[in-house]
Parts: C-alpha cells; structure tokens; sequence
C-alpha cells in the first residue's frame, strides 16, 4: 500500500482539507466530495453509488459526515460500503436536536432552558414558554446548521410574529437567551481535546458562528479551562463520536458554562490546531491501510 496513492475521498469536503491531505508521509489522491455530485443506482440485481461517475467502492477509504439533512444519505453510503468491504468513517441514523438534547440531559450535561413543541401548540402554550424559557429566548430549527432559522425575540408579541415567519414544514426548539461575550468551540478527537477557540459575536448579532462574522481566537488545549474540556469530552462521549466540536457558552452572569450543540462537520479554519487534530483523526482512521 505504501508505494500507491491512498485514494481519499472526504464527503462533504470542508475547506482547508488540502493542508490535512499534505501531512501525510506518503501520497494521498484526494477527492473532495458532495452530496450533490452523487448517483445512487439501484437497477434489478445492480446497486452502486457514484461520486462523478466514479464507484465509492473504488476509493482507498471514505471520510465520512453529514449535516442534519444529509443524514439519510450519509447513512445509505455507510451500508453500502460496509457491504463492498471500503473502510469509512462512523455515521449514524436520523438524529435532531431534540434526540441530542435527550441524550444530554440523560447524561447531566447542561444546556439552556429548552422547550419542543409543534407549531400549531404555540399560542394555547404560551404560558409553558414563558415558564420554561422566559424572555428573551431563541427559536432554532431542529435540524438546523450554521444558525440558520435561528431567532432572538424579546417578547410575546415577537415571538408569535417571528414564528408566522419561519417555514411550517420544520420543527423548532425554543430556548432560553444565555447572555454572553463569546462561545468555545472544543474540538474532540478519540476522546482528547486537540482544538479550542473563543468565538466572538459582531456587533449586533447574537449568534457566535463564523459565517456570521464572528471572530475566532485560537487558545492552547493547555490553557482551556478544565471544566470546558471536561463538558466537551463527556459530551462526545455520551453521542458516541471520536470526531466532533461542542459549543459551550458562559452565562457572562453566573459565568455558568452550557453546552449549545455538538457538531458533526465542523469547519477547519487555515493554519490552525483544526487542521492538525483533522489530521490527527484522519491518520487514526486509515493506519492499517498503510502498515
């Protein structure tokens, strides 16, 4: 094997892969991959996935993720590699944030005060709401990235109007408003934390993701705080994932740590610890194709 290209294909790719590719000791033909360039063939006896025509099954090893509405399809291309014999990376069947919320409560990890329920029970349970997440509170899509669908009201009166604006064919969770100056992002790689960041909102937006022009500021593992990294680990641990970054925000208040999410498909940002722990996840993947 050591004298062939590893035949990678990273689907979905993120940026900066390339520089993950290049840390390798031996040569790696990278693919980088989308969903939206896939065939599934199912024809009598014949079955195949394509990737730009090329069968899935032909690539050396196949990193593996998924978004929460690309899930399904993630899950399908795990069984059919596992079929062919190609190595992949984990995946796992439909999830939402409200099935990660489950499991974070059944394992005693905080999160904010969170409410579900469907959007024709909103107004006869407003009462609920106000009980359970108070003013302000955020709205956000349950299978939702990036931030998208996700709203900040301060009232009842904004609420209501806010959900007559939202898509009705998706589900939402309510939550309350954690006041804060900026989010950690720990990254978690075979139950060690090999990336950390503070994210910090622009001006006037609530929401700390990068594409909505936070500013990310990079901190030694060695100097994140032991409590953080504590949060991250159990958290991926009780998913069940050996790749993924939590965002955990400090109440600027009680300076109380939450857990907002885990993320599956984090983003690598250039030149940064990111890239070295994708690295460091990618090589305990596919060793024992190269021994």
């Amino acid at each position: 094997m050591k004298e062939k290209k590893l035949k990678l294909l990273v689907l979905p790719a993120v940026a900066n892969i390339e520089q993950v590719a290049k840390k390798f000791p031996f040569a790696v033909e990278l693919t980088e991959g989308a969903f939206k360039d896939l065939e599934f063939i199912f024809q009598n006896e014949h079955l195949a996935i394509l990737h730009k025509g090329v069968d899935l099954k032909d690539f050396s090893f196949v990193w593996l993720s998924s978004s929460w509405t690309s899930r399904d399809l993630a899950y399908a291309i795990k069984l059919y590699l596992k079929d062919s014999g190609t190595p992949c990376t984990y995946v796992e069947k439909g999830t939402s944030k409200v099935t990660d919320h489950m499991i974070f409560a059944l394992n005693s990890i905080d999160v904010p005060d969170t409410l579900f329920m469907g959007n024709k029970d909103l107004q006869k349970n407003l009462f609920q709401i106000e009980e359970v997440c108070g003013y302000p509170l955020v709205i956000k899509d349950t299978k939702g990235s990036r931030g998208a669908h996700s709203v900040l009201v301060n009232t009842k009166e904004e609420l209501l109007e806010e959900m007559k604006k939202l898509p009705k064919y998706k589900k939402y969770l309510l939550q309350r408003y954690v006041p804060n100056d900026y989010d950690w992002g720990i990254m978690v790689v075979n139950g060690k934390v090999v990336s950390g960041e503070k994210s910090y909102p622009s001006e006037g937006e609530f929401r700390n993701n990068t594409c909505n022009g936070a500013e990310e500021v990079f901190i030694d593992p060695v100097n994140i705080p032991t409590k953080i990294k504590q949060m991250a680990l159990k958290t991926s641990k009780a998913i069940g994932l050996e790749w993924s970054r939590s965002d955990i925000i400090i109440d600027k208040k009680t300076k109380k740590p939450y857990l907002m999410e885990i993320n599956r498909f984090p983003g690598l940002s250039s030149k940064t610890t990111e890239v070295d722990g994708a690295y460091e996840f990618l090589s305990s993947q596919i060793k024992c194709l190269v021994k």
